[in-house]
């Protein structure tokens, strides 16, 4: 009988992030990644009102959302981004010659053209962690646990009972592009609102 078909996604609790850095440095180590260029990011958000009203600040880790429907793969000429069975986005370096126009596609500021080899980077999930059953770099780092990764199509996953437990919570950045990120944000529950017009979207 054949597998089911995985669909890998990620949540984030931005709740729980407390920018310490933990899942960058990880990215890095785990995939060799070059100075200057990055995979994930960690921004600080705010601090957002004004005194002597509440003022509310927090961290938004950011890397490749794995979109369902990826405008990266769409664009590039030469095929080299490309969407796995799972849903992985990822780039072939020997087809990528550095055109940037999955850079500009992209909504998310995720990629980054690598000086050095003046090919396109970005967060490929670990895939190769995934593949033997273990939990990207970032994920397995993080020192709070806001990072949860799964598969988004089994109920019974972790991942899937995070985001039902939470459903009030959920956010999809730039919903407006229909790109379906499989990255999805949990909302601070103290000032949501202002804090997720923040982001700027």
């Amino acid at each position: 009988m054949a597998e089911a078909k995985r669909r890998y996604g990620m949540v984030i609790d931005l709740d729980k992030c407390t920018g310490c850095q933990a899942c960058a440095v990880a990215c890095k180590m785990e995939n060799n990644v070059d100075l200057g260029v990055f995979w994930n990011r960690v921004y600080r958000m705010g601090p957002v009102g004004a005194y002597p009203d509440a003022v509310e600040m927090f961290y938004f880790p950011n890397q490749c959302m794995h979109c369902e429907h990826p405008s990266c793969v769409e664009v590039c000429p030469t095929k080299a981004t490309y969407q796995t069975d799972e849903g992985v986005v990822l780039v072939d370096a020997n087809l990528c010659f550095g055109c940037q126009y999955c850079i500009w596609a992209c909504p998310y500021e995720a990629r980054t053209l690598n000086p050095k080899t003046k090919t396109v980077e970005k967060c490929i999930l670990c895939v190769h962690k995934l593949e033997r059953g273990e939990q990207p770099a970032c994920a397995y780092t993080c020192t709070t646990g806001c990072r949860t990764v799964g598969d988004l199509d089994d109920p019974e996953s972790a991942i899937s009972k995070v985001l039902e437990a939470n459903a009030d919570r959920v956010y999809r950045v730039h919903p407006e592009f229909g790109n379906n990120p499989s990255v999805v944000y949990l909302v601070p529950r103290k000032g949501a609102e202002t804090l997720c017009k923040s982001i700027g979207h």
